[in-house]
């Protein structure tokens, strides 16, 4: 299991000298580093021709809730595979979405939802502005409207 910062560490550790495209066939890689779309599809199609297997597992949460082992997960890859890493999932996350067969679809999910967290709290500006100052809440650390 892989969980790097970005692009650029994740194709070090795979497409690197002695990286894990050279650990010979068979290998299972389950990522869990947020990555593009566009390297999730290569490191799919790299490993396949390696003929190693490879499972696209974003997580979302803060690094409280990642201590806490109640991340939630996002993955997708072949069927068999999913069922392998599933014990993994099972200890960093409070629950798993399974989004398909093709590893980029875990990458896209993560990416909607990385873009859709701005736009909601855009809007939620917007309404409570519309209708009176928001005010700090003490109690829940939110804004009340």
């Amino acid at each position: 299991m892989t969980m790097l910062a970005d692009d650029a560490a994740v194709e070090a550790v795979v497409f690197g000298d002695g990286g894990l495209l050279a650990a010979g066939p068979d290998l299972l890689h389950i990522s869990c580093s947020t990555v593009s779309v566009d390297l999730t599809a290569r490191l799919a199609a790299a490993h396949a021709a390696a003929g190693q297997r490879f499972v696209s597992a974003q997580v979302l949460g803060r690094p409280d809730v990642a201590a806490a082992g109640k991340l939630s997960v996002i993955a997708a890859g072949a069927a068999e595979d999913l069922d392998v890493a599933q014990p993994l999932f099972d200890a960093i996350g409070a629950g798993t979405q399974r989004v398909g067969d093709r590893p980029v679809m875990a990458a896209a999910v993560k990416v909607a939802l990385n873009a859709g967290i701005p736009a909601i709290m855009q809007m939620l500006r917007r309404n409570s502005s519309a209708s009176s100052p928001p005010t700090a809440s003490p109690r829940i650390g939110w804004l009340r409207c």
